[in-house]
């Protein structure tokens, strides 16, 4: 592994560099906006530091020594590699738009959806990252997030998209051969998939007896993606999930929401972003179209996709 320790001043060496390029010390000097004199200086020290000459003075201008060609040629194409990486990051960050998402958000409703914004921001590409760890995004290891929480992310600019509630969804092929479903005891006829935390406290809130539930689920998945999937394959089974994820299917046929009671996770779904890069324009449009969204994925609204989106949340302050 390299050490800088081991290299001159890098000053100098873009002063050698600039030098050689132009093989005079007087233009060096209006080029880089320093006197002729300092650039001897710095050329100077170089010298000391290596122990031999790269320049030959001449009258009205320096030719460069055998060893001074060697050096110049290393370091112009150093200082073209590190010039087109910068170029290269300064496009990445201007023209690559990184989202961190849920993973049942993302597969659900963004990665569906994302085309559109693509279609309308053709400048853009995007990069989506459905990992269930928190991503930085004050580092910069994304530009927009979206999280559940209370709003309160340090150093982060939070809007509120929608409240996270869970209720039970089941195929439409177990509705048709065990419904009907006209009390949650009723659905103790199927499997039950998901945290059975969620199914006690929506059995209380829908008026059911929470005691006569099994001590732990039938199925319980890392994604509740999953778990849907395997509701519906199974044909026999009820899942406790988030609503809003599944309206699609809902509105389809293919998943029936057998109750209205939905329980309140007292957690909301925010997008998060950073304060001081609200004004880039790949953020700002992706904001402008995330809160303008139909609300295609929620049920029986019509309303803007996040009618509670205009409100921003800084360190969970609105």
């Amino acid at each position: 592994m390299s050490n800088p320790a081991n290299l001159p001043p890098i000053n100098a060496i873009r002063v050698f560099e600039t030098a050689a390029r132009l093989g005079n010390f007087t233009r060096t000097g209006e080029t880089l906006g320093m006197t002729q004199a300092a650039v001897s200086y710095q050329v100077k020290q170089l010298e000391d530091r290596l122990g031999f000459a790269l320049f030959e003075r001449k009258a009205r201008h320096v030719e460069l020594t055998p060893r001074g060609a060697r050096l110049a040629r290393g370091t112009s194409d150093a200082f073209r590699l590190l010039e087109r990486t910068f170029r290269d990051v300064r496009e990445d960050r201007d023209s690559v738009l990184s989202v961190t998402a849920l993973p049942t958000f993302c597969s659900n409703w963004l990665v569906p959806r994302i085309g559109a914004f693509q279609l309308e921001n053709p400048q853009l590409a995007v990069r989506i990252d459905s990992r269930s760890d928190l991503v930085d995004i004050k580092a910069g290891e994304a530009d927009i997030g979206i999280r559940i929480g209370k709003g309160e992310w340090p150093g982060l600019e939070a809007r509120r998209l929608f409240g996270d509630t869970t209720a039970p969804l089941v195929s439409r092929a177990a509705a048709e051969r065990f419904g009907p479903f006209n009390q949650p005891e009723d659905l103790l006829k199927l499997r039950l998939f998901g945290p059975m935390g969620w199914w006690r406290a929506w059995f209380t809130l829908a008026g059911g007896d929470a005691s006569r539930l099994p001590e732990r689920p039938a199925l319980e998945l890392e994604t509740q993606t999953m778990e849907v999937s395997a509701a519906i394959a199974s044909g026999d089974a009820a899942t406790m999930v988030s609503p809003i994820y599944f309206a699609e299917q809902i509105a389809s046929g293919a998943l029936v929401a057998p109750f209205h009671a939905e329980l309140d996770q007292d957690d909301a779904h925010y997008m998060v972003f950073d304060p001081t890069r609200a004004r880039e324009p790949k953020i700002k449009a992706f904001i402008a179209w995330m809160l303008f969204q139909p609300m295609a994925f929620c049920l029986n609204r019509s309303e803007p996709a996040f009618p509670e989106a205009g409100k921003a949340v800084v360190n969970g302050q609105p």
